[in-house]
């Protein structure tokens, strides 16, 4: 099966609105969390810093209007009976999922807590740490559609310490941070594993599927899109991360009987 996968360079409020209404099967977000703070912290005993990207800064004010902006347009490019995954960390998802309680074709199917097992330290010491962040699961109702759920996919397809194969699956997913494997071709601060999107494109869509992500940062919802023969559209606001996505989805081995299509669109 053929697919294809067509990355926008350039700011999501804006090339969202190119897309059609009601033409992606699945949209998987992960936003700006407004997060990062102007001088990242530092820890001595690690190398890790927090968060200090620009894109992640907002005003509070201008964070909620982003958020009600990017939620809008994703919506109307959704058809109807798909599914909306929106990632988040307590800095963000409790706004997101106010502004969805208020569309009336909106139902929020599910809330899914991530655990990584091998979280980042905590640096202030004056908080608990941090090991999970947060997923909702909505779709769109309308014309008599009803969302996609692979269920017995999900349980012969999914399985950690929490979710033995066979079983139903909880809406707990240990999952590890994204491992150095998935990272050779470039850094992205908030990159996420491989696995989480497995199990979220694997779980609402069927070969032949459109998947959007209008943050797609190093790549990795169309890399997996791609192996699983769905189609992607993603929309990344930096352009050095290009190369990165580029390299991602066409590695210098391509598989035996791959046949797909990229397009980057400036």
């Amino acid at each position: 099966m053929k697919t294809k996968h067509t990355i926008y360079l350039g700011n999501a409020l804006e090339r969202l609105k190119e897309l059609p209404d009601e033409s992606v099967d699945l949209i998987f977000a992960d936003p700006p969390y407004n997060m990062s703070k102007k001088k990242g912290l530092g820890w001595k005993y690690s190398k890790h810093i927090t968060m200090q990207e620009q894109w992640d800064m907002f005003s509070k004010d201008g964070y909620f209007q982003f958020n009600q902006q990017w939620i809008k347009e994703a919506l109307r490019v959704l058809k109807h009976g798909g599914s909306l995954w929106i990632s988040g960390s307590f800095h963000n998802i409790y706004q997101v999922g106010f502004i969805l309680q208020h569309y009336n074709d909106v139902k929020i199917n599910n809330s899914i807590v991530w655990f990584k097992p091998n979280a980042q330290p905590n640096i202030t010491c004056r908080f608990f740490t941090e090991s999970t962040e947060h997923l909702i699961w909505a779709s769109k109702n309308g014309n008599k559609k009803k969302w996609k759920f692979n269920y017995q996919w999900t349980k012969d397809g999914i399985e950690d310490h929490i979710n033995p194969k066979g079983k139903q699956t909880r809406n707990v997913w240990v999952i590890p941070l994204t491992p150095k494997k998935e990272k050779l071709a470039g850094v992205h601060p908030t990159q996420k594993p491989e696995e989480l999107l497995r199990r979220i494109i694997l779980s609402c869509t069927e070969e032949g599927d459109t998947v959007l992500d209008p943050f797609l940062g190093s790549g990795t919802t169309s890399v997996v899109a791609k192996n699983f023969n769905r189609n992607s559209i993603g929309i990344e606001l930096n352009k050095k991360y290009k190369r990165i996505i580029n390299k991602r989805l066409k590695p210098t081995q391509r598989k035996i009987n791959e046949d797909y299509e990229v397009e980057f669109i400036p």
